[in-house]
């Protein structure tokens, strides 16, 4: 079933592991449904538990089903999202205010709304045409406590001024560093750069991570479609590198 870390135990079936009079017999029944749940082969030799696991089959089939669908749907949206430039251009727009507190945000018409100082730029000099260097974006980072690598601040430049040319809804960028939080949170990557390949690959990254990084994990892949954010990929990968 893919990413999925978990599934529900419905309290209508107390009464299936009642019915197992023997400890052996539920923990067959136990394995059965984590089986079925992780998309392993179901191997069952009692007939009581067979008829037990026969009744939970259904509904585990349907949430799963049904989980499989909304990853499906999750995906094509992200994709769609993420693969074209309007669609990257209305999502950044959107994220205008970065989560720092400081309710930040660039309007329809280029003006700059922002209750901190922002002492570091100068807004009557600041165009569509004046492009940050790496070296300003990663400064940028650091002052707004986002680790942005040398790759990642190309890449962030070659984003908003190569495939942007430096505009927003038909608006000159005026402050490129209210994106940078935006960029960090909401650029999606493959899992597989960070998690390894393969089910058990992954399965060896994924139990070694802090619950709640395990947590991040599991709501980015739900919310995007088993993709991760640059954010949580980035914690991962700083973890794998302090084992």
């Amino acid at each position: 079933m893919g990413s999925k870390k978990s599934f529900v135990i419905y309290t209508a079936w107390k009464s299936f592991f009642e019915l197992l009079d023997e400890p052996a017999l539920v923990k067959e029944l136990l394995f059965a449904v984590f089986s079925l749940a992780e998309g392993e082969e179901v191997v069952i030799t009692n007939n009581k538990v067979r008829t037990a696991f026969n009744a939970i089959e259904p509904t585990m089939k349907e949430d799963l089903e049904a989980y499989k669908a909304k990853c499906e749907k999750n995906r094509a949206a992200a994709q769609s999202r993420w693969s074209n430039t309007d669609g990257m251009r209305s999502h950044t727009d959107a994220m205008q205010r970065d989560g720092d507190n400081d309710y930040d945000y660039v309007n329809d018409n280029g003006n700059d709304y922002d209750n901190e100082s922002d002492n570091d730029i100068d807004m009557s000099v600041m165009s569509g045409q004046d492009v940050p260097s790496v070296a300003d974006v990663i400064e940028a980072s650091k002052n707004r406590r986002v680790d942005m690598s040398e790759e990642e601040a190309k890449a962030f430049l070659e984003h908003y001024y190569r495939d942007l040319k430096g505009v927003i809804n038909g608006e000159p960028i005026r402050n490129w560093r209210k994106l940078l939080k935006s960029w960090d949170n909401h650029t999606l990557v493959e899992p597989e750069t960070v998690m390894g390949t393969g089910y058990e690959g992954y399965q060896n990254v994924y139990c070694r991570l802090p619950v709640e990084v395990q947590r991040a994990v599991d709501k980015d892949q739900e919310q995007f479609g088993g993709m991760l954010t640059r954010a949580t990929a980035r914690k991962v990968t700083e973890l794998r590198r302090a084992v």
